[in-house]
């Protein structure tokens, strides 16, 4: 993995928060995590992507990738400067505010525990929680998608309720089946693929987070709100 060099905000610049970091020698990363998700940052960064759309206002750029409080800007060395391609990420970040993310409501049916959430009983144990109050709480949420990353269609879910919040496994599972329901941290999503997981995994839900024969292949988008309906608690 290419070591990161960490460049912190020069004198006047108001947002003391943001940290650009080379990754390699053609892309940089913003990066505004300052502890738990903050949305405000990442409809931020989402006015910073947009911001950066033209040639004109980012000589060179090949290709924005947002991820949960940062952003990965991919750009053509030999049309600028790692340098200037820096002030002027400072400079557009400064000028930007919060852009309201705007997405579809989607309602996902979930199949709780059994051999399709073994974790469940796991999550139940250390919560100390219930394990149909783990499914309540788990359903009464709100979830956001943050960022799309990972894999391709997984996305990152934000909203995750505090008395769910259980650190990854110790050991990861080298195979989950796609389409599981997944916890960790402060996180939630579905496994777009059978791969393997190092997330909790509480349930299973039908649903094709991609599909290359589609356009967009992605299922879900930054800004789209879920939610989870139980459709059945397996023993």
């Amino acid at each position: 993995m290419t070591e990161l060099k960490t460049l912190m905000n020069g004198p006047g610049v108001a947002d003391e928060a943001v940290k650009i970091s080379h990754a390699g020698i053609d892309a940089l990363l913003v990066d505004v995590a300052g502890g738990p998700f903050c949305l405000q940052r990442q409809q931020r960064l989402l006015a910073l992507r947009a911001a950066l759309g033209s040639q004109d206002r980012f000589p060179g750029l090949k290709e924005t990738v947002l991820g949960v409080n940062n952003l990965l800007v991919v750009f053509d060395p030999s049309q600028i400067h790692p340098s200037r391609a820096r002030s002027t990420l400072l400079e557009r970040w400064s000028e930007v505010r919060p852009k309201e993310l705007k997405g579809r409501r989607i309602s996902i049916e979930v199949c709780y525990g059994g051999d399709v959430g073994l974790d469940l009983d796991y999550i139940s144990q250390v919560s100390g929680l219930s394990k149909s109050r783990v499914i309540d709480l788990h359903c009464s949420a709100s979830y956001t998608v943050a960022a799309i990353g990972s894999m391709p269609g997984f996305a990152y879910l934000v909203g995750l309720p505090k008395a769910l919040e259980v650190p990854r496994r110790q050991s990861p599972r080298t195979k989950l089946a796609k389409g599981s329901v997944i916890i960790a941290g402060e996180q939630a999503s579905i496994l777009p693929f059978t791969g393997p997981c190092g997330w909790h995994v509480i349930g299973h839900a039908e649903v094709e987070c991609f599909d290359s024969r589609l356009m967009p292949p992605v299922f879900f988008s930054p800004g789209d709100q879920i939610v989870f309906v139980p459709k059945a608690v397996l023993k």
